[in-house]
């Protein structure tokens, strides 16, 4: 008699299908769930899976994770406020990973927040320490670094005082202090990441490997690729080859979807008799694709900066710094001319706009390119989203955009942005509830290692927007755990143009589950990250399990 693969049996399924809303018996065939409760009544299985009454939903989603970067950074020296209080440690930490690296090679550091240390490390401390290595020293926001002279001089700049533009390179008294922002930043950490494929491969595992613990089952890689210099916001110019190369080793069980990184993208010359000018990218892409594990989706475009590192796009200044409204990397017409090219190209669009000028900027592109090549239901995407008005809201919603503000942000970097924006402004950050309420779809992500990739720590500040301080970052921004949870499953899977094969327990959909320790629905609130991830299953095969 034939027999199915698997049955899971004994839970208490979350479906997050309307049409079916609990469970507790699910049916899976060659990945896919092909039946519920009793519809599975006489059916046979080669393998029955008790899993003892727990709690189930579809496997979280996060739809903007630098992957590559946090494999990257979990090689590296941790100096997150988590674990690194002051200065004093943080140089301590520093020096001891330059006194035991072989060679003359570079020594990086990654999450330092100069709210908690009290001021940016500095240049000249850096220099004393470095024992003759180049050290790039990665801000949390991902959007910011402190280096040392040899790594300007091993980037190619011998007098970086000489460098002009100094809202990127930062200077004091004329003299530089170490601190990079936005592309000199990307630059500098493309010329850092020139490293053996091996390295890269391992830290490629080392993502999979923690990810999976935390039962994200799908992920998006938030900025895949450079170009040909090594300038962008991934990790080589062979990026998607990397990652097809690390899942042909087994290194990743996860369903990633690559992001590629706008530098990436280039002239492609005449596509067609009308077409004079194509564009797209290369990044080592070959045969491979097929199994539904790994595909492309949005291009990546950064218009601003970010808050911490005072360099989101503001239409008035930074709280304390009244000449400051932030950076703008591109200017508007051409940034007009550049997402019409995307739009024309077929491309979905992820625009990095945290700011509010930078995001009314992102509106009129995306408005100018539909008008100009119209398309149905492109599902551009507003990645971060970081301040915005009603009026604003409203227009993101009409124009079909999606937003895409991150939870995880809202406990680990709160407090900064009351300090960086007024609690007027603050309240209005990484509006969730203004956009849920209105009957749009939200998606849940992290946009780690900028912030804990844990989801569970992401869910908890979409439903308390409390900060760490315990300010209220907009009363009716809260969402509910139920709109949270769908946000960081079925809301991820629209996001992603995959609803009709992800995001909840249906037949015909991937059987990737989640198995939790609680109900998140019978914890209070502030205590959803405590929630502990006993199973991850991604195409009905259990890949990690709680010891």
């Amino acid at each position: 008699m034939f027999a199915i693969d698997t049955i899971f049996e004994n839970a208490c399924v979350q479906t997050m299908d309307p049409a079916h809303p609990t469970a507790t018996t699910i049916g899976v065939h060659h990945g896919r769930i092909v039946a519920l409760d009793e519809e599975l009544d006489g059916v046979e299985a080669k393998e029955h899976i008790d899993l003892q009454g727990r709690y189930v939903c579809p496997g979280f989603n996060d739809v903007h994770l630098h992957f590559s970067l946090l494999g990257a950074n979990l090689n590296q020296v941790d100096l997150r406020k988590q674990t690194t209080g002051t200065l004093d440690e943080l140089y301590r930490k520093v020096e001891s990973a330059c006194e035991s690296a072989p060679g003359e090679g570079w020594v990086l550091g990654w999450g330092f927040d100069q709210f908690s240390l009290g001021a940016f490390p500095d240049i000249e401390r850096l220099d004393s320490i470095s024992h003759g290595h180049p050290l790039l020293i990665l801000h949390l926001s991902n959007h910011a670094a402190v280096v040392n002279t040899e790594a300007f001089r091993r980037a190619g700049f011998e007098h970086p005082e000489e460098i002009e533009d100094t809202d990127l390179v930062i200077q004091e008294h004329g003299k530089v202090t170490g601190l990079v922002k936005d592309k000199f930043c990307f630059m500098l950490t493309g010329v850092a990441n020139r490293v053996p494929e091996e390295t890269l491969l391992h830290q490629l595992r080392l993502a999979g490997e923690h990810t999976l613990a935390l039962g994200i089952t799908s992920f998006t890689d938030g900025g895949t690729g450079t170009d040909h210099n090594w300038e962008g916001i991934g990790q080589t110019p062979d990026d998607i080859g990397l990652f097809q190369s690390a899942y042909d080793r087994g290194l990743i069980h996860q369903r990633g979807t690559m992001m590629p990184y706008y530098s990436a993208l280039h002239d492609l010359g005449q596509l067609t008799g009308d077409i004079a000018e194509g564009f797209g990218l290369d990044l080592g892409i070959r045969s491979g694709f097929e199994g539904g594990l790994l595909d492309i989706g949005p291009a990546k475009v950064i218009l601003d900066g970010a808050f911490n590192s005072l360099s989101a796009l503001l239409s008035e200044p930074y709280l304390g710094h009244p000449e400051n409204h932030g950076v703008l990397s591109w200017d508007p017409e051409e940034f007009k001319h550049h997402v019409a090219t995307l739009q024309r190209e077929g491309w979905r669009v992820a625009v990095h706009a945290i700011g509010d000028r930078a995001i009314n900027i992102a509106l009129d592109a995306f408005e100018y390119a539909q008008a100009k090549y119209p398309r149905k239901d492109a599902r551009h995407r507003l990645e971060h989203c970081g301040i915005a008005d009603d009026a604003t809201v409203e227009r993101i919603i009409a124009d079909g955009i999606i937003p895409n503000p991150q939870g995880s942000f809202i406990k680990n970097n709160g407090d900064a942005y009351v300090e960086l924006l007024g609690e007027e402004r603050a309240r209005r950050a990484y509006r969730m509830g203004a956009f849920v309420n209105r009957g749009a779809l939200i998606p849940g992500s992290t946009d780690a290692p900028c912030a804990p990739v844990d989801p569970l720590t992401s869910i908890e500040g979409m439903v308390t927007r409390l900060t760490a301080k315990g300010f209220l970052l907009g009363e009716q921004e809260r969402l509910s755990v139920d709109d949270a949870l769908k946000a960081y499953t079925y809301g991820s899977a629209y996001a992603s143009h995959k609803e009709d094969v992800l995001g909840s327990v249906s037949p015909g959909k991937f059987a990737d589950f989640a198995v939790l320790d609680e109900d998140p629905h019978r914890v209070e609130p502030g205590a959803l990250h405590e929630i502990a991830v006993m199973q991850t299953i991604i195409g009905g095969v259990v890949r990690y399990t709680r010891s």
